[in-house]
């Protein structure tokens, strides 16, 4: 019987062996990766890629697929000598956080390149790139010589950082698990009383992972500020460090995974007390979440249900594979057993491990099915897609484990039962048995490291999310719904779709829409519907020109029939910075003070020499814990700091019409297109005010600011001594009267 085992284990090694080959090697094709797809695609671009505009445009506008990481992300726009013509002001849409733009000065005919880095909100991945267009007819040879091009690194520190993440995770969430549905109750089936006891290794175990976990979250946040400075990894005081940690959504889920870390280890020290067990079990699975928020699920239009699904995804997977490790290592610690009560105890542990084993199998794979759906979507997009092909790669892996756990449930279990039935010993079958798990937590490691680069494609199917405003409500008897795109300041396109006793309502005999700001000085306004057939009217105009509240009613009337009133109550945000962006420093320094205290506390619990330690923790607490205070206390910016506190009215508009006609219409001319008398002879030419007076393309206080102090690279003066801040007010209302009107 021993040479039988012997050659059975020589069998088995050379598999082990066969499978450490295998992930090795897809350990170095993930490394070796350089260009890949990120998640925030570019999607819409204005100007286009290659398009040839007659007129140099206001600014260039950029659409992705994700939210982006206002600060971190950035568009440069070159002339064709490689001088840089933008101005700077990068700015991402609070109200669509997928648009970002940035404005252009004047520009002359010519070929130019726009060059863009964006950073997902989301998940920090990113992507880059770059496209030409043109202005002036003369231009299309040399456009045709330039090409548009996308591109993104797979660092492959980000790679190792999430493997990391999750097996740390898992061996600390699989801990508990194993012992409360498996170890535990194993013991108590036995019919000799050996007495309740856990292997020593599982301490050292969970000790291990807590390190895993403090390096996972080291590496992905120098990591991620590394993409950021155009590198694999940043240093720790690197300026885009501390923009990650302290302005963008991934540094506060960030500074939360370290303070769960440092909770976690001051859990896991001192008296083995149950509460402590279970608030351990509680803090990985909060870290679990964590995950979740920053994964594809997070980016769906309605994320709590995908979110929900990919959290219990990952409970399942490290119910799966820590418990695997856990029953390996608690097999190990029985070779002081006699050769019956271990066989038995290893029969019981297999019963037993299978049913939380088919539990957790059921789980991820009805939660996989529904991530599937999401993010493939067709049977084609799996098989012509990287992610789907990476799905399938993943697949492989699932097919091998559950081949073994097969093996296991119908020819190890039964056999091991038998053996305990009849009280008979079977040192090889353990062995046998022992060797299996072996194999399962190997490919377990090798799934891991497929779902790790899961996270870094873009799902097959990408719907950009929407943030139009959408309503729906019932007026006498129609059924009055109502869609605003994009839903933000400036120009939008109103959609209004009316239905009676279910059927489409295809003639009225006039539906309008009414605007009512909640600015009280400023007049309501008026825009007629026209009828598209199918029960939908529509209207395109930028009755939207202010953010704040507004009171948007459809007006329906009809041959012999009352009118029809249906209200609807949105609110409308600036461009710039959002009210959440704004307070991301506030939090982040909250976090950092938490931080600094369960750090000082994790340092004390720690078994060893505490002086040294403790009086190296607290420097760095107190270094943390000041910086943290400093942002705390800092006042939250506002979100659109130069508002116009004068409203549009009959009056302003006249005393900045005044001013124009002094001031301006010499370089301007009288309908702004920058063809005055003086403007014709400047170089470059004076900015077409129609085009930048439009509403959503600069905000008031970008206006404001530009008669302040001048427009850069370009005659404009400063006005700023010259006129009182009310004039120059007065003039931004004026200017706005210029942009095309393009309602009724």
């Amino acid at each position: 019987m021993t040479g039988r085992a012997s050659a059975k284990g020589t069998k088995l090694y050379r598999s082990g062996r066969s499978l450490i080959a295998l992930g090795a090697a897809i350990v170095w094709a993930a490394l070796v990766v350089t260009q890949a797809y990120a998640h925030a695609l570019l999607i819409k671009s204005n100007p286009s890629a290659n398009a040839i505009l007659k007129e140099a445009p206001a600014q260039v506008e950029l659409f992705f697929s994700e939210s982006v990481a206002p600060g971190l992300s950035t568009i440069g726009v070159l002339d064709s000598t490689g001088k840089a013509v933008d101005l700077g002001d990068v700015r991402v849409d609070a109200g669509n956080p997928t648009r970002m733009t940035v404005s252009l000065g004047s520009l002359p005919d010519g070929v130019y390149t726009v060059s863009w880095k964006a950073i997902s909100a989301t998940d920090g991945h990113l992507t880059s790139g770059s496209y030409p267009f043109a202005v002036g007819s003369g231009n299309a040879a040399a456009l045709a010589a330039q090409t548009q091009k996308t591109s993104s690194e797979l660092p492959a520190s980000a790679l190792i950082s999430k493997w990391l993440l999750l097996a740390s995770l898992a061996l600390i969430v699989g801990w508990l698990s194993f012992i409360e549905f498996v170890w535990k109750s194993a013991l108590e089936i036995r019919p000799e009383p050996i007495g309740y006891y856990e292997p020593a290794v599982w301490a050292s175990i969970i000790q291990y992972a807590l390190l895993g976990l403090f390096l996972a979250l080291g590496l992905s946040i120098l990591s991620e500020a590394g993409q950021a400075a155009g590198r694999e990894l940043a240093l720790p005081w690197a300026p885009e460090a501390g923009r990650v940690l302290l302005g963008s959504r991934i540094g506060v889920i960030w500074l939360a995974r370290v303070a769960l870390a440092c909770l976690a280890v001051c859990l896991s020290r001192g008296r083995p007390a149950v509460w402590k067990r279970w608030a351990l079990f509680a803090t990985g699975l909060a870290l679990l979440l964590s995950v979740s928020l920053t994964a594809h699920a997070a980016t769906e239009a309605s994320p709590l249900l995908p979110i929900l699904s990919d959290w219990l995804h990952m409970i399942g997977m490290s119910f799966w594979l820590g418990g695997l490790v856990y029953l390996m290592t608690g097999l190990r610690s029985l070779r002081g057993l006699d050769e019956v009560p271990k066989t038995g105890l290893a029969s019981i542990l297999a019963d037993r491990f299978s049913v939380m084993g088919l539990i957790s199998v059921g789980v991820i794979g009805i939660t996989g099915l529904y991530a599937a759906w999401l993010r493939v979507g067709s049977l084609q997009a799996l098989y012509t897609s990287i992610y789907g092909d990476a799905l399938l790669i993943k697949q492989i892996f699932v097919v091998g484990l559950l081949l073994l756990a097969a093996v296991n449930l119908v020819v190890v279990s039964p056999r091991l039962r038998r053996a305990r039935q009849q009280q008979s010993g079977d040192l090889s079958l353990v062995m046998h048995f022992w060797q299996m798990v072996l194999a399962e937590v190997v490919l377990g490691c090798l799934l891991l490291l497929s779902v790790s680069l899961l996270t870094y494609l873009p799902p097959a199917r990408i719907v950009p999310p929407t943030f139009d405003r959408q309503g729906s409500t019932t007026a006498g008897d129609l059924r009055v719904s109502i869609r605003i795109a994009p839903g933000s300041v400036g120009l939008n396109t109103f959609t209004v779709h009316l239905t009676s006793d279910g059927q489409s309502v295809p003639a009225v005999k006039e539906a309008l829409l009414r605007f009512t700001p909640s600015q009280s000085n400023v007049a309501p306004s008026e825009a007629q519907l026209i009828a598209q057939g199918n029960g939908d009217y529509s209207v395109k105009g930028s009755f939207l020109s202010l953010p704040g509240n507004w009171q948007v009613q459809v007006v329906v009337r009809r041959e012999n029939q009352f009118d029809q009133f249906a209200n609807f109550n949105f609110s409308i945000f600036p461009a710039g910075a959002s009210q959440e962006n704004a307070e991301i420093p506030n939090i982040a320094g909250g976090l950092l003070v938490l931080v600094a205290v369960l750090f000082v506390v994790a340092m004390a619990v720690l078994p060893g020499k505490r002086i040294p330690r403790l009086g190296l923790a607290i420097v760095l607490s107190a270094f943390l814990g000041a910086a943290g205070l400093f942002f705390v206390t800092r006042p939250v910016a506002a979100v659109n700091a130069q508002a116009n506190p004068i409203a549009p009215d009959a009056k302003s508009v006249a005393a900045g019409q005044a001013l124009y006609e002094a001031h301006c219409v010499v370089c301007h001319g009288t309908t702004g297109k920058g063809d005055g008398p003086l403007g014709k002879t400047l170089i470059p030419r004076p900015a077409d005010l129609t085009i930048h007076a439009v509403p959503g393309v600069h905000t008031d206080g970008q206006l404001y600011d530009w008669i302040t102090n001048g427009f850069p690279g370009s005659a404009m003066p400063a006005w700023r001594d010259g006129l009182s801040d009310t004039d120059r007010w007065n003039l931004v209302n004026f200017i706005r009267t210029m942009a095309p009107k393009t309602g009724p």
